[in-house]
């Protein structure tokens, strides 16, 4: 967002602007059954934190969605912004980012009959 725009407004403002933004691109972008691509870039010594990238295929291009996921589903960047930050173990973190922004945007649509399928590929 342009910082002249934002010059008057709180940072919940902001970060409410940009929810909504990441999520219109993200209703643009993604369809029902969209295969969604990860790329787990680095994991903690501990096994408890994760940098992944997610991506799909538009138009036989990548379509990275990081910032998009981060914006939406609150998740935070890494440091050199090509990835999200995702704790957890014991399980698929990628699967868990995926299913949470299936979850978020069904709900968010507030209908039964729009449910998204999403699909996860780690490569």
């Amino acid at each position: 967002m342009n910082t002249i725009l934002q010059e008057g407004m709180t940072k919940k403002q902001i970060k409410r602007d940009d929810y909504y933004h990441a999520k219109t691109c993200l209703d643009n972008i993604l369809y029902r059954e969209q295969e969604i691509y990860c790329i787990i870039r680095h994991v903690s010594q501990s096994g408890m934190t994760r940098h992944i990238s997610f991506f799909c295929i538009e138009a036989n291009m990548p379509r990275f969605l990081d910032g998009y996921i981060s914006k939406y589903l609150d998740y935070k960047m890494n440091k050199y912004y090509n990835g999200l930050i995702v704790g957890g173990c014991g399980m698929d973190m990628a699967f868990s980012v995926v299913n949470h922004l299936q979850e978020q945007m069904t709900h968010d649509k507030m209908t039964t009959y729009i449910d998204y399928k999403f699909t996860h590929r780690i490569i």
